[in-house]
């Protein structure tokens, strides 16, 4: 039960008679809204709601907010260990700078990954968030092509490549032929699935034949690529 002070009983009073001199001089709609309009001016009721509504707006903008700093120092603790590699040196330096200007913007984009793969860990997030900060802002780094290593303590290896100022990268170039060489095998195999003589069975296998030939050609390629880079940054090779 709400205690009402002394001086809340006289401010209670003049709102009954206000209330009883409204009622006497306009109808009941607009009377009730002359109530409401006085009883929030009056009432203790309403200011405690208020209170409440803005304590718990309060309350949530903080946790936010120290949600989105929480982020923001993981990625900096990354950026600043060994386990943050880039083929342009300059790039720490900017991310960093990026980082504590756009804070809350990182901290969607982070917020974004976790809620489009409920199954990725936060320091994959945190990576995936980190290149697409990079992207996000292309023009403040150099326009050669960019790759990035981020050694992540439960999902292993990983790199990343930004295309360079017009568009063009060689990481993304060797993973759309590899794609494409795999959409092209799986093509054949069907086809060799579903000869219907002998003459169309041998043109099938010889198809998928050099479909698969190719398809292990990109896979090399992609292979030597990314051991090109993990050479580079210094990590030992996978076996």
């Amino acid at each position: 039960m709400t205690t009402i002070s002394p001086t809340s009983n006289v401010a209670l009073e003049i709102l009954r008679r206000t209330t009883a001199e409204a009622e006497e001089k306009a109808g009941s709609a607009d009377s009730a809204n002359s109530i409401l309009t006085a009883a929030n001016g009056v009432s203790a009721e309403p200011g405690r709601a208020a209170t409440q509504a803005q304590g718990a707006i309060n309350n949530s903008m903080l946790e936010l907010k120290a949600r989105a700093d929480a982020f923001v120092g993981t990625a900096l603790e990354l950026l600043n260990s060994d386990r943050f590699k880039s083929s342009d040196p300059n790039v720490k330096a900017v991310l960093k700078e990026i980082l504590n200007e756009q804070g809350e913007i990182f901290a969607g984009r982070v917020e974004a990954e976790l809620l489009n793969n409920p199954g990725l860990r936060h320091e994959e997030a945190i990576a995936n968030a980190l290149t697409a900060t990079v992207r996000g802002n292309r023009s403040r780094f150099a326009e050669t092509e960019i790759v990035l290593g981020y050694k992540l303590k439960a999902a292993g290896d990983q790199l990343h490549y930004v295309a360079d100022a017009e568009g063009h990268s060689s990481g993304q170039f060797l993973a759309d032929a590899q794609n494409e060489a795999r959409i092209g095998l799986d093509i054949a195999q069907k086809a060799r699935a579903n000869a219907k003589d002998d003459a169309a069975l041998a043109a099938a296998l010889k198809a998928e034949e050099e479909a698969e030939r190719i398809y292990r050609r990109t896979q090399q390629s992609v292979s030597d690529w990314n051991g090109y880079w993990t050479k580079k940054f210094g990590w030992p090779e996978a076996r």
